[in-house]
């Protein structure tokens, strides 16, 4: 991993094309970067506070689900039944509106823009607390997460 940037470097970004995506019509492609900007959001605070070694195979997972359960422990957060619902709904928008075949969806405009709304309403509720470094231990890198612990 670069170390001049972060996940959450990252997934600022992903954040803003999905706005752009979402301006251009593109509302497929939007979507899934709002997924991609809640799944670094997610590996950034593994790769923070992660400690056990299955916080490293979490690193190459994309269902955000399992990645808010286990984050959630770290971060001490409880997410409502409401963002798990949507976690498991931009995990499926990862795949069905990348990929061809029975499971493909394409998105209304009012859909995504639903999307991109609450994907803002999770940034302002939880990214300042989950990409926090954990304020117990020394800023030293955490090389097998990729970050620091």
């Amino acid at each position: 991993m670069n170390a001049k940037y972060s996940y959450r470097d990252i997934a600022s970004e992903d954040l803003l094309a999905a706005g752009e995506m979402l301006k251009a019509k593109l509302f497929n492609h939007s979507a899934r970067q709002c997924q991609q900007y809640v799944e670094k959001i997610f590996k950034e605070c593994l790769t923070l506070r992660g400690t056990e070694e299955s916080d490293l195979f979490l690193l190459h997972t994309h269902k955000l689900a399992r990645l808010a359960e286990r984050c959630g422990v770290l971060a001490n957060i409880s997410f409502s039944k409401t963002e798990t619902a949507f976690f498991r709904e931009l995990t499926d928008y990862y795949f069905d509106t990348n990929y061809p075949g029975e499971n493909y969806i394409k998105l209304s405009e009012t859909k995504a823009k639903e999307v991109y709304e609450e994907t803002l309403s999770f940034k302002n509720l939880h990214e300042v607390a989950l990409c926090a470094r954990k304020s117990t231990r020394k800023n030293t890198p955490n090389r097998a997460l990729g970050g620091y612990a």
